[in-house]
Parts: structure tokens; C-alpha cells; sequence
């Protein structure tokens, strides 16, 4: 994707592709979908470092399988990244072939433990954390965004990198006539998106956790194209 203002990441940018994993993965544990999912590791010999680097090395798996469709993306000062699918620049690539990629390149970054004790998160999480909204709500035909992630570096938040990235996206996808679908976890990032123009499609809930899934799409608004 050519988004104007923003960097499209190229896979063989290694070096910037691991740094913005770093910055993206660091924030992410705050992030309470991944605070859940690495609560299968709360025990003595997982510290917060060990935390820190799988986060870090499930946002590099994510941005390793995808950065050949183009779906990396940053400002140009790297205060902020985002992950984003366009449908329709995916070529041959099913959305679940891209998932094998990911976790195939994350699980080799983990011990036997770690890849038992987070794959049975994983499986637990699934209610509230599968895709099949949004393959239900779309169209076979419909282009559209997915936003798999956004990250802002934490010591620049409060400084607008959030909206500096994200106003572009939302110019392009307008320009582009095509809707935003993304899912979020908490009451902040649920008004913050709909601050944005992102309307609630369903939430996702299971009485084994106490976070749940907002589903949210952004028609576009052609007067703006």
C-alpha cells in the first residue's frame, strides 16, 4: 500500500523492520488483548524481559509474513507503526496462509514450554479473537482495510504520532472508497476509534476472561476523497 505521509516498509528493510517490532512489541504489553495472552506465562521463570522479547518477536512474526503485501507501515519519524491488510493486494495469499507464516516464524523464536503454554492461550482466546466476524460481515467481492495492529512508541504518546499516523490511512481508504475493519479491546480504544468514524458491527465476550472483543468499521466518506 502507498499511503501518502507514510513509510510502506519493504520486507528486505530488515534492520527497520526489527526496530519498529521493538518499539510496537514494548508498547503491546500493556495491550490487553497480548496482556491476557502472556498471562499463560505468569510463572516464576518467565520475568517481564523474557515477556518483552516474545512480544517483540510476535509483532517481527506478523510484520516478517506480511511486509511482502505491503501491509507495513510507519510515519516517517517511527513514532508509530501500524499493520494493515488490503484485501485486495494480498494476490495469492489466503488470510490463513498468512497466519501459518506468522506463527510458523514466531513458534522458532520460542522454547517447547512457551509454544505449548501460549498455543493453549491462544486456542482459550479464540472466542474472542478469531477472524470469522469479519469474513462473515464482508462480501466475497469487497475490498477493504483490516488493521492487525497500531502501535505508538511509549515515550511518544500524548504527542498526536497516534493521529499523524492513522488520518492518512483514513484519506487513503476514502480516496480508495473502500471501508476500515479493525477489533479492540478496551472502552478507550473503542472511543477512540469511534472519535475516528469507526461504527461497533459486534462484541465478542466468553465468561473465562474479563476483557472482550469490539468488532468496528469506518464506511468511507467519499466527500472527503
Amino acid at each position: 500500500m502507498n499511503v501518502a505521509g507514510l513509510i510502506t516498509v519493504q520486507p528486505d528493510q530488515t534492520d527497520l523492520l526489527s526496530e519498529l517490532a521493538c518499539m510496537v512489541g514494548t508498547s503491546f504489553l500493556e495491550e490487553m488483548w497480548y496482556a491476557t495472552w502472556l498471562g499463560a506465562l505468569d510463572a516464576q521463570e518467565f520475568d517481564q524481559s523474557r515477556k518483552q522479547a516474545i512480544m517483540q518477536a510476535a509483532i517481527l512474526a506478523d510484520y516478517q509474513a506480511t511486509a511482502p503485501y505491503g501491509c507495513v507501515l510507519t510515519l516517517p519519524d517511527q513514532a508509530a507503526a501500524a499493520n494493515i491488510y488490503r484485501r485486495s493486494e494480498l494476490a495469492d495469499a489466503s488470510w490463513s496462509t498468512l497466519e501459518e507464516r506468522t506463527v510458523s516464524l514466531f513458534e522458532a523464536s520460542l522454547s517447547e514450554r512457551e509454544r505449548h503454554l501460549l498455543a493453549q492461550r491462544t486456542e482459550e482466546m479464540e472466542p474472542i479473537s478469531g477472524s470469522d466476524w469479519l469474513l462473515r460481515t464482508v462480501e466475497p467481492s469487497e475490498d477493504f482495510l483490516y488493521v492487525s495492529s497500531v502501535g505508538v512508541d511509549s515515550e511518544q504518546r500524548g504527542t498526536g504520532a497516534f493521529g499523524r499516523l492513522f488520518k492518512p490511512l483514513l484519506g487513503y481508504a476514502d480516496e480508495q472508497d473502500i471501508a476500515i475493519y479493525l477489533d479492540c479491546y478496551t472502552d478507550r480504544l473503542e472511543q477512540l476509534y469511534g472519535h475516528y468514524g469507526f461504527e461497533l458491527i459486534e462484541r465478542k465476550r466468553d465468561p473465562a476472561f474479563a476483557i472482550h472483543e469490539r468488532c468496528m468499521v469506518r464506511r468511507p466518506n467519499t466527500a472527503n476523497a
